[in-house]
């Protein structure tokens, strides 16, 4: 069984790390939306596009990995009961890691090759192998494991296998060498960075945090394990079958592994949910059970891409890269940090007051009602996106960009509210 407890303990690192990532995050999440809704028209057909990839970079390494930083080297040593092997390398690793994100995604904006985008990847993979160093010095020092250190140890590794891949597709595009088709590499690249790191990361964080959240308990936790098991086979596996040619048989075998895993996980979601002792859901986890469902549906459609002919189906690529992107991933970072985000600020401001003074509690930390309005936002933004890109609508694909802006805005309001409290 699952044990729960808090998200901040004296394992804790100094909260401005934490706040230095997640605020960094949060601005990068704003600056995506902004630039999609003033490159509305060229958002369409292939995603292999300066402009795409460089607003997917935005959204991989300014909002999603520099969350997930921040999130880790608050919950790593909470969850594994030991310090953060070093501080100080976290705050070198985000002026590099910075530097090199904002190099890489003007390198994609112009695609300079030469001056840009492979620099810049070269500066990144210096900043990932400070965090995996950092992280990997912290595991040394686990003394007792579960199931979430199991996760967040494999996410480390992929995400070293993403920063050395991204690399040498960076050095491809300046002097080309792969003999197999660029675009099969960057289809590998991407899946493994989405679901190798950044879902194995959501995984892991997500069975110590709603379970706390929602007061879950008496639940099997096979599930998890199953999962684990399952998606690291099909990592693995697709990981070579990619590399050769006449491989389809083996390629979808491991895409099916990896969906059954993914369905495994969410099964094991649902458990927790089912067996919560707090009903009522706020809009930080309403949030996040849509971004599950939404990871469920982004599955389907990767399965359905991978194993099937739908090359007729107009902007394809771009409806599964805003289901994972914006479906799936923004809406549960999103709820998330309603929840984290007020209780550390909580913890560290007021805790020590508690039963001394009035002091507020975490829902009076920002306000529910722009929650919704966040949680609304997103929702009608992905209809409207999906619908107009089936239906080749551009002005269906502006408006949809305008409800995210706007979510964003109200997003970056309410934590900014968080944090003046």
């Amino acid at each position: 069984m699952i044990n729960t407890n808090s998200i901040a303990s004296s394992y804790s690192p100094p909260i401005k790390i934490v706040i230095k990532y997640m605020g960094t995050a949060v601005l990068a999440f704003v600056l995506l939306t902004f630039l999609q809704l003033l490159e509305y028209e060229t958002i369409t057909g292939h995603h292999f596009q300066p402009k795409i990839l460089a607003l997917t970079h935005i959204a991989t390494l300014g909002w999603i990995t520099m969350i997930i930083f921040g999130a880790l080297f608050q919950l790593v040593p909470v969850v594994l009961e030991v310090k953060l092997f070093s501080e100080v390398l976290a705050e070198i690793q985000y002026w590099i890691y910075l530097i090199g994100a904002a190099g890489l995604v003007y390198g994609f904006w112009v695609f300079d090759s030469k001056n840009f985008i492979m620099p810049s990847a070269i500066v990144l993979n210096a900043a990932m192998l400070i965090f995996a160093f950092n992280m990997i010095m912290t595991f040394i020092r686990v003394k007792k494991w579960n199931i979430t250190g199991y996760y967040l140890a494999a996410a480390v590794f992929y995400l070293i296998v993403t920063a050395v891949a991204g690399l040498l597709l960076s050095i491809n595009l300046y002097t080309p060498y792969i003999k197999i088709n660029h675009l099969q590499y960057l289809n590998l690249h991407a899946h493994i960075a989405f679901v190798g790191w950044v879902s194995f990361v959501v995984m892991g964080v997500t069975y110590k945090l709603i379970p706390m959240f929602t007061l879950s308990h008496k639940y099997s936790t096979k599930s998890a394990l199953g999962a684990f098991v399952l998606i690291n086979t099909g990592l693995l596996g697709i990981s070579t079958a990619m590399h050769y040619e006449n491989t389809t048989i083996f390629f979808y075998f491991f895409v099916i592994l990896i969906a059954v895993g993914i369905f495994l996980f969410l099964y094991q979601v649902y458990m927790i949910f089912k067996n919560r002792v707090r009903r009522k859901l706020d809009v930080g986890l309403e949030l996040s059970v849509a971004a599950f469902i939404f990871f469920g549906i982004s599955t389907l459609t990767g399965l359905i891409t991978g194993v099937g002919n739908l090359s007729d189906v107009r902007n394809l690529s771009l409806i599964y890269g805003y289901l994972i992107v914006f479906g799936y991933l923004s809406m549960l970072i999103i709820g998330q940090l309603h929840k984290i985000l007020p209780f550390l600020r909580w913890y560290h401001k007021y805790s020590s007051k508690a039963g001394k003074e009035n002091v507020p509690m975490l829902k009076d930390m920002y306000s529910e009602k722009v929650g919704y309005s966040i949680l609304y936002l997103m929702l009608s933004g992905m209809a409207v996106l999906t619908i107009s890109f089936i239906l080749d609508i551009q002005i269906g694909v502006l408006i949809a960009f305008i409800l995210f802006f706007t979510a964003s805005i109200l997003f970056m309001i309410n934590m900014i509210t968080v944090l003046r409290r």
